[in-house]
């Protein structure tokens, strides 16, 4: 099950409620973050999403301009109807006594306890979190931070699915690089130092090669959306390992 839970009103926030899970989903692992549009067809809706809110370690409440004002069709506002999913979802978390986040989007400002129900107005007094387009990254690098100091399971998750950058490359060839290195002057103790060139200029054309890689990884992690990035962690962890198991 996942450990965080999404909850948000379509109506409001989808597209900001979309970029988080995506955002959030490369930082802990597509397992870890649910939003409601994975509910398989033909579950019962209201179950479904009980169950998995019943399981989530942290609930995200995303909150736009529109999430206080929002209303029916008959001009009621949503939030003073009980049936209303957005409202039963933050109740049923505030009386989990889990973690519960308000995610401020889109310039929005947190609500006074007068304006929301009474069985919501503990919301009011939760520490909110604001994310800005501008600074959308580095938020999203400090929420997944935050979340991981309040659920030891996120901790685990952000440590494991962290991905594999440049750095872990670099790391790997440094270490070979020091052991080629002490080989090779073993070898240019007992037979001259042709061998020791010969190998300094190996390595210095591999790790011409992999600044060059991670020259172009930089730059297509910072064009690419989210499911590109994801495939290129994927890459990359498999290369490490490869490169493990041939060196």
């Amino acid at each position: 099950m996942a450990s965080i839970f999404i909850s948000y009103r379509r109506d409001d926030s989808l597209g900001f409620a979309g970029r988080l899970e995506d955002d959030l989903s490369e930082r802990f692992g597509d397992d870890q973050v649910f939003r409601d549009r994975e509910i398989p067809a033909g579950s019962d809706f209201a179950r479904h999403l009980e169950a998995r809110l019943d399981a989530a370690e942290v609930v995200l409440v995303v909150i736009g301009r529109g999430w206080l004002d929002q209303r029916d069709a008959e001009g009621r506002l949503r939030l003073d109807s009980p049936d209303d999913w957005v409202r039963r979802e933050i109740e049923r978390a505030l009386a989990r006594a889990v973690p519960v986040v308000p995610v401020l989007v889109g310039g929005a400002v947190m609500p006074w306890p007068d304006q929301l129900p009474d069985s919501l107005a503990e919301l009011a007094g939760r520490q909110a979190f604001s994310v800005s387009d501008q600074r959308w990254s580095a938020d999203m690098d400090a929420l997944a931070a935050q979340l991981a100091r309040v659920s030891p399971e996120l901790a685990r998750h952000l440590k494991a699915q962290g991905g594999h950058g440049p750095q872990d490359l670099f790391e790997l060839l440094r270490e070979r690089m020091h052991e080629a290195g002490q080989a090779a002057n073993g070898e240019a103790r007992a037979a001259g130092g042709g061998f020791a060139r010969w190998v300094a200029g190996r390595l210095g054309w591999v790790f011409g090669v992999v600044v060059t890689l991670a020259v172009a990884y930089l730059l297509v992690r910072a064009l690419g959306g989210s499911e590109l990035n994801r495939m290129l962690d994927r890459v990359i962890a498999t290369a490490i390992e490869q490169f493990r198991a041939v060196f």
